[in-house]
């Protein structure tokens, strides 16, 4: 019980994070911040590579960029039974999987209460390690790359 105290003590000082924010309303579904995000972590297009997930109805025209909120009091860090495998980005606030650490138990992808599809932290179909948006160290690609702006970063203040 002690060591459950402890982390949400821990979890309640991390510093708040930078965020990706999305505007549905703009999004054509146009799943170019999906293959930029794997160009920029695996070299490769890939949608099944990204980091982030746009789900679609096509038949209502509704497109949504899915992607990790960089929650302030995050479950999947709570979560995660590996000490060190998730940690927090000083320069972003990013919550940060340690591929090097991560053994694929899938614990955070459980825990987080976005990730109803998994398609906020993701199971690496070749490295069998859990994957999540990192914030690309502040400058993310799939912001950069959207054609229609539908997604902004937004730098929060920290303390």
């Amino acid at each position: 019980m002690g060591n459950v105290v402890t982390t949400i003590l821990q979890m309640n000082k991390l510093p708040e994070s930078n965020v990706i924010q999305v505007d549905a309303a703009v999004c054509v579904g146009c799943k170019t911040c999906e293959l930029v995000c794997s160009l920029q972590h695996e070299g490769v297009f890939s949608l099944a590579l990204s980091r982030l997930s746009v789900a679609r109805d096509p038949f209502a025209m509704v497109f949504v960029p899915v992607v990790c909120r960089q929650c302030r009091t995050p479950e999947c860090v709570a979560a995660c039974p590996v000490e060190g495998a998730m940690t927090v980005d000083e320069a972003t606030g990013a919550r940060l999987i340690v591929a090097e650490k991560c053994v694929g138990c899938g614990a955070c992808a459980e825990a987080c209460p976005w990730n109803v599809e998994y398609e906020v932290i993701k199971l690496h179909p070749e490295k069998q390690i859990y994957v999540k948006c990192d914030l690309c160290g502040g400058a993310p690609a799939c912001v950069a790359f959207c054609p229609v702006g539908a997604l902004t970063y937004v730098v929060k203040e920290r303390e």
